[in-house]
């Protein structure tokens, strides 16, 4: 407690020139926290901070409480928010801002209640809330749309930020340093980053467990955050905002779904199993201790602590900045638009203009004269002629004609989701449940083994993905089994026959067979979809010109679609889009879609198609997929109709039917009656699989990923026997408290229950003190390995393996995760370093960064080389040559000779040369821009080698001067080309010319002489 104090030191968790006012107990007794190097400013709005002091603003049930810190002063603030919310606050506007996630309206408030209103009306699925307390927005994450939005705080200029983000979450924001930070779901969950633009996007830590919720301490510039493994305690992470510095403690944790804030040395978090509001210090974790001291009433939805401390404002000689903004220095060579990025800059053109590949020069779109069916993307004349332009962060190949980058034709080359990192740089990341692979392109998908499943005119059928392995689930000798599709949830098999005119189902075993519903005399039923989401079966009826819906029992059954509708063939559903797709082969072919009910019919695609009979959705890409069984063209376009592409034509015959999973197209050929593969972006290599097929029609490819959102749950509560979750659409067993998971995953067994069914005697304080001895007696005789702990079960004392070893618990022996396939180093220029109970990833020999993402380190421009002073240092893709100067000759006999890998630095082991050693691993992010760190230990100082087109102490500037020169030599590289171009173009005319010349003369001269 603070009595009558005017000054005291800055605490130590604090940054210099953090000025605060802080309240002791009585509100007249107050202290001011200073110290004197610049850093961080505060509002000086003192007078609520006076009134207030720090305080907790709490989603309760169905309204926000605040309370002290001590957890007295409980009040309420507002009510009528809805019972399930997320909360963010403005300090120094003295507002508060909530989304009722049922209803998806934004509102706000002042800090005390008043002049409450509604904002904004965002939809359902509102995941995550961050308040822009510099620029005066508000972020908010939507987990069904995989998508960060802004909007100013008035409720105007709503704009999309990020897209095809992979579930995010808990969104959280550090304003000065203009950082957007995110959980994203998956195989491997991670914690994402972004510039507030959504610009630049970044991975800043991949965690093994589940990832509960993220929190940014912006006074320490660390992200904090909750993890929780299956079958483990939970965990407190931190790290700084590059992924380096991890502190991680163990947390025990009672609740799977906790909200958290950061003040000053603690973490304060929800806990819904006590409906109670804990504190735990931030770096040591420990037993959390209970602000509120009497039990909540209802669900806690939200937690802040509402302080300026937690919205700093950051002064550098009292502006403020965190970036130069070179766009702002009028010197950055753009011709119309320029847009600052942290570290540096791009040009931007207005509507009616497009950035020609020089990055900096805007033109007037004209239309080509000659090449404009050349461009990949688009074409625009200029007094030089036609020019192919890229759209904006794509790059211009040096065909002078295809563009690459992730908004070009090729995605940058990516088969799942591109991430611009800035104008012509880009990486590729992966959908929840899929892995990246080796080549930093490709992702393909986790858990069990995919397959196919296709209608086979007189069977079905199902097959391995390369033909092998050809089971028959069912036989139709009479039939015509043309469409089939498969229901997730219940694993049951449904299929049509025109001939029998009726929709049945079948398990996948084979075993149960159930005739669902007749379609009637007159019709024939030709495709199937089936909505695995909301739990309904819809086809196209030929017979009847029509598109069906029925309940997946074929009940409750209704005609969708009949006007305007002559020969429905193919049919396709997304329900997370809530949108039905359809091809129709009559008159006027087409592919068309609507909604779920059948309203806000459109046509998607209708010239040149003549008979478009297969359907296929690409739920990675987003993508829609259709074949025309006469034209035996394959084409693509997105889901609205646009970016139409033509993949194939005429290379697998009658294309009838489509599908498609991971980077691979799936097609059944009436021309042969066989199935081929090929690539679904190029439409490259058709390759027949070896499969016994008859008359192959509709395909489908069995994964939990292929139709994603499916809640396994609904269905026997997914095997589980108490608990159950669906993720990735596999189930996940769990169980309620005194209950643990038994051997086999699904089965839950009571704590209290031996094995032998009986109950135990529950035990007073001395008796279990006595059989805590015992039970610890029985642990000190076993003798466990040093690696393994002694687990008390209901049969007694055993010793377990603890993480990352195997074994008996007498023995236990690592297990190499690098070895075995476990680990996640996916870099082709990283290697899997396997370590005692873990491994971690580090760059090979001649790379630096941190494991995961790995450059090539320049040893000649860095002077890291062994090179002779007469040879020349030649730099390689992890290496350098050495190749000896003219007038010179290698001692050896192998010139130019390769140094070993031993010969090279590694930039991540320590090493020292001429005075200057390499920077300790605190020091990994020192030096921006993959700089590299230098220490002088005569001078005890860092430094830095920056990359090219860097520069500064820290590498933080660009060097604009440099990219000029770069710009300038390019330009003079291309006008040399073009010169001598135009020289040889000139020689060739005039050798023609004499060629043509002399003929002419030989020609008179012999007929005169004839003559």
């Amino acid at each position: 407690r603070l009595v009558n104090a005017t000054e005291v030191e800055i605490h130590a968790s604090l940054p210099p020139r953090l000025m605060h006012k802080s309240l002791g107990t009585n509100p007249e007794q107050t202290s001011v926290i200073k110290s004197n190097s610049p850093n961080f400013i505060h509002s000086p709005n003192v007078t609520n901070q006076r009134r207030h002091g720090p305080f907790l603003l709490i989603g309760l049930g169905n309204a926000i409480l605040r309370m002290k810190l001590d957890g007295g002063g409980q009040e309420r603030v507002v009510s009528g928010v809805g019972k399930s919310m997320l909360l963010d606050f403005h300090f120094k506007a003295g507002r508060l801002y909530w989304i009722n996630t049922h209803s998806g309206v934004l509102s706000q408030a002042d800090l005390d209640g008043t002049n409450k209103k509604k904002v904004l009306s965002l939809g359902k699925g509102i995941s995550g809330l961050a308040v822009d307390w510099i620029e005066n927005k508000i972020f908010w994450s939507s987990r069904k749309r995989g998508t960060i939005q802004r909007v100013d705080s008035d409720g105007k200029n709503k704009t999309t930020v990020l897209r095809n983000l992979s579930q995010p979450s808990s969104l959280a924001i550090d304003a000065n340093e203009r950082f957007l930070f995110w959980l994203s779901a998956g195989v491997t969950p991670s914690i994402q980053r972004s510039d507030t633009a959504g610009r630049v996007r970044t991975t800043v830590l991949k965690v093994p467990d589940r990832l509960l919720a993220l929190a940014v301490d912006a006074v320490d510039r660390r992200l904090f955050w909750v993890q929780q493994g299956s079958g483990k305690p939970g965990a407190l992470g931190s790290c700084d905002y590059n992924g380096n510095l991890i502190n991680v403690v163990s947390q025990p944790l009672r609740s799977k779904s906790l909200k958290m804030s950061i003040f000053l040395d603690y973490v304060y978090m929800t806990d819904s199993a006590s409906n109670s509001v804990t504190r735990v210090n931030k770096l040591t974790g420990g037993r959390p201790k209970k602000v509120n001291s009497k039990k909540l009433l209802h669900a806690l939805a939200d937690v802040k602590v509402i302080h300026p401390i937690n919205q700093p404002v950051a002064e550098v000689s009292g502006s403020l900045t965190s970036d130069i903004n070179e766009c702002a220095l009028w010197n950055h060579g753009c011709s119309l638009g320029c847009e600052n990025i942290p570290g540096s800059y791009f040009c931007t053109c207005p509507e009616g203009y497009l950035l020609l590949p020089d990055t900096k020069t805007c033109r007037e779109i004209q239309p080509c004269v000659e090449n404009a069916t050349l461009c990949d993307h688009a074409c625009t004349h200029t007094q030089e002629g036609d020019v192919c332009v890229c759209p904006v962060g794509s790059v211009l190949q040096p065909d002078g004609h295809s563009c690459k980058g992730c908004l070009s034709a090729d995605g940058g080359g990516c088969s799942q989701v591109c991430v611009t990192l800035s104008p012509g740089r880009w990486e590729c990341e992966c959908q929840p449940g899929y892995q990246l692979q080796p080549d930093g392109q490709q992702c393909k998908a986790t858990g069990p083994p995919a397959f196919l499943l296709f209608a086979n005119g007189v069977d079905i059928r199902s097959v391995s993905m390369d033909g092998s392995g050809s089971r028959m689930l069912l036989e139709d000798p009479e039939g015509s089994l043309r469409a089939v599709d498969y229901d997730p949830v219940q694993s049951m098999v449904y299929f049509a026959s025109p001939e029998r005119k009726q929709i049945e189902r079948i398990s996948m075993d084979g075993e149960s067979r159930e005739l669902l519903l007749s379609t009637g005399p007159d019709s024939s039923p030709e495709g199937l979809a089936l909505d695995w989401v909301n739990r309904k079966l819809y086809w196209t009826d030929r017979g009847s010109s029509s598109i069906c819906r029925s309940g997946l029992d074929g009940q409750d059954r209704e005609m969708l679609i009949f006007k305007k509708l002559l020969k429905p063939q193919g049919i396709a559903v997304h329900p997370q889009a809530q949108k039905l797709f359809w091809t129709d082969v009559g008159g006027h072919p087409a592919v068309e879609r609507s909604r779920l009910d059948g309203l806000g019919r459109e046509v998607l695609v209708s010239a040149g198609l003549v008979t478009p009979s297969g359907l296929a959705l690409d739920f990675s890409s987003q993508r829609l997929y259709w074949s025309d069984l006469t034209t035996g063209v394959i084409e693509s376009a997105r889901m609205d109709g646009s970016d139409r592409r033509t993949l194939t034509q005429n290379q697998v015959g009658r294309p009838f039917a489509v599908a498609v999973f991971e980077d691979t197209l799936w097609v059944s050929n009436w021309g042969d009656n066989q199935l081929y593969r090929l690539n679904k972006k190029t439409g490259h290599s058709p390759e027949p699989l070896s499969v016994e097929s008859v008359h192959p029609a509709a395909i489908v490819i069995i994964h939990p990923l292929n139709k994603p959102g499916a809640d396994i749950c609904l269905h026997g509560n997914g095997g589980c026997s108490q608990l159950c979750e669906s993720r990735l659409g596999l189930a996940q067993c769990s169980c309620h408290s005194q209950h643990i998971l038994s051997a086999d995953g699904k089965t839950c067994l009571s704590k209290k229950t031996s094995s032998t069914g009986q109950c135990c005697k529950i035990l007073n304080t001395s008796e279990a003190y006595i059989a805590l001895s015992a039970d610890q007696d029985k642990c000190f005789s076993l003798s466990c390995d040093v690696n393994a702990q002694c687990v008390l079960e209901d049969t007694g004392a055993v010793c377990r393996c603890l993480s990352g070893f195997t074994g008996d618990g007498q023995i236990c022996v690592d297990i190499d995760e690098c070895t075995v396939g476990f680990a996640e180093c996916v870099s082709v220029r990283s290697e899997c370093v396997n370590t005692a109970g873990g491994y971690f990833c580090q760059c090979r020999s001649g790379f630096s960064g941190d494991g995961h993402h790995c450059i090539d380190i320049d040893e000649c421009r860095l002077e890291m080389h062994s090179c002779d002073i007469n040879a020349e240092c030649l730099n390689t893709q992890g290496h350098y040559e050495c190749r000896c100067r003219d007038g010179f000759s290698a001692k050896s006999k192998d010139a130019p000779f390769r140094p070993t890998t031993s010969s090279t630095p590694d930039v991540t082991s320590p090493w020292r040369r001429s005075g200057v050693e390499s920077c300790p691993s605190s020091y990994d992010s020192y030096c921006l821009y993959n700089g590299v760190c230098f220490y002088f230990p005569e001078m005890d100082s860092y430094g830095c080698n920056c990359m090219p087109g860097y520069m500064g102490e820290r590498c933080q500037f660009s060097d604009l001067e440099w990219w000029e020169l770069q710009q300038a030599e390019q330009e003079k590289r291309r006008n040399m080309v073009i010169t001598v171009c135009v020289a040889l173009l000139i020689l060739l005319l005039a050798i023609t010319a004499s060629t043509i010349f002399c003929y002419r003369l030989e020609t008179l001269a012999g007929l005169e002489m004839a003559h």
